[in-house]
């Protein structure tokens, strides 16, 4: 016996509906798992280059840092060393061909022994203090800006403010410190690194897309959201690129600042000898005698170039050609 045609109808409606819902559910779960996985992987993506870069910023500082503590040191142990012992000699004239390839007027020699002194002084300060007093990114200012830079500014007691206050007025400074430099409107808590140009944004909100009552319209989102990861990723390898390069230079000039102590301490020593051998008047020196005094007002000279060397500028970007700078020191001590 024939079935009666509308029950038959809609049996097939009904079976139509449960096909086009079986269809949208089967849709909804492919596109649920599709944005899942998609910002699982844009939000890996994402910590993977921020890990670098975080590592490359703690780098970055602790080299600055290290090269501080280098340059403090030097000023207060073999700046020092030197100033007490040649001032010691008497009637420096350092002219004729056994002595120097050009004159050096007495006032010359006496304007930059003051100078340094003025720089040992002030650095003595520092290290009586305790560098553990340099807080807020003191000793990374000391190693990112030249000794004359940091210490312009500062009088007798006041050398420690000045080294924090560098810091907090360089923006690459201030990030790369953190913490206590909110006074400039910077650091970690500003969500701003200033950094060779480059902005950069506060961390992806990326789980969030996750979650959503409109699926498809959830996906289209993240695939938007995949252009926005990947520029703020190349924001981050290239602010990490900038680091690199600002701590490789950093490393330089504290090697080279390192070897030239090494040298000027090994001449330090024969000065001491000759005093100790023929008095403090240079006019009864030996021509060789006298080479060697010169030759340590030469090394000191380079190793106060070398301190005074700034490293960041104050917009907090590299300064351009150091390593010109840093070939050309090696070509003078080579000379010597």
């Amino acid at each position: 016996m024939p079935l009666p045609l509308i029950p038959l109808i809609v049996a097939g409606a009904a079976a139509a509906s449960a096909a086009v819902a079986g269809k949208k559910g089967y849709d909804s779960y492919q596109n649920m798992k599709e944005t899942k996985e998609l910002a699982e992987e844009l939000e890996s993506k994402y910590k993977k280059a921020y890990k670098s870069f975080e590592t490359g910023r703690d780098e970055t500082n602790k080299t600055f840092e290290n090269y501080g503590s280098l340059k403090l040191g030097i000023l207060d142990g073999t700046m020092k060393q030197f100033v007490e012992n040649f001032k010691q000699i008497k009637n420096v004239n350092f002219k004729g061909e056994a002595v120097t390839d050009k004159f050096v007027s007495n006032s010359e020699i006496e304007q930059f022994v003051l100078n340094v002194e003025k720089q040992v002084v002030k650095a003595g300060q520092v290290m009586t203090a305790g560098i553990a007093s340099l807080a807020g990114g003191g000793l990374a200012a000391m190693g990112a800006v030249g000794a004359t830079t940091t210490f312009a500014a500062a009088t007798t007691g006041t050398a420690i403010a000045t080294l924090s206050g560098i810091a907090a007025q360089n923006a690459t400074l201030a990030f790369l410190g953190g913490g206590s430099l909110a006074a400039g409107g910077l650091g970690v808590a500003g969500g701003t690194l200033v950094l060779g140009g480059i902005a950069l944004a506060p961390a992806l909100a990326i789980g969030s897309l996750i979650f959503a009552a409109s699926t498809e319209k959830k996906l289209e989102e993240m695939y938007a959201k995949k252009a926005e990861v990947n520029t703020e990723v190349q924001k981050l390898k290239s602010a990490t690129a900038v680091m690199t390069q600002i701590t490789s230079t950093t490393k330089s000039m504290q090697e080279l600042a390192q070897s030239t102590n090494k040298l000027l301490i090994a001449n330090i020593g024969k000065i001491v000898e000759i005093i100790n051998q023929r008095g403090n008047d240079f006019r009864n020196y030996s021509t060789e005698e006298q080479v060697i005094i010169h030759n340590n007002y030469k090394l000191a000279i380079i190793m106060r170039d070398i301190l005074n060397t700034t490293i960041l500028d104050e917009k907090g970007e590299l300064v351009p050609n150091l390593q010109s700078v840093i070939t050309a020191e090696k070509q003078k001590i080579s000379a010597i």
